[in-house]
């Protein structure tokens, strides 16, 4: 029997819209781990990012991208 999850908070909801925000403007800039906070194992579960190693002015930084599955759950809100 699979193991429901517990629905979206604001707070996470807020942070998935800001980080895929901001990668889609200026150029992608990439959101960083500090972007997420507390919100990010919770998205990383739930499949609506992930990680990716990039350089960023020089330094190897691990960015946090939002996957289709995050942007799908976006539009859906939008709907709504």
């Amino acid at each position: 029997m699979p193991i429901s999850q517990r629905p979206l908070t604001k707070i996470m909801i807020e942070k998935l819209r800001d980080c895929h925000d901001k990668q889609s403007k200026n150029g992608g800039n990439p959101c960083l781990q500090e972007d997420l906070k507390g919100s990010l194992a919770a998205l990383y579960k739930r499949g609506l990012v992930d990680t990716k190693i990039q350089d960023v002015n020089g330094k190897r930084l691990l960015c946090i991208i939002v996957t289709e599955s995050g942007v799908t759950y976006l539009k859906s809100l939008e709907k709504k």
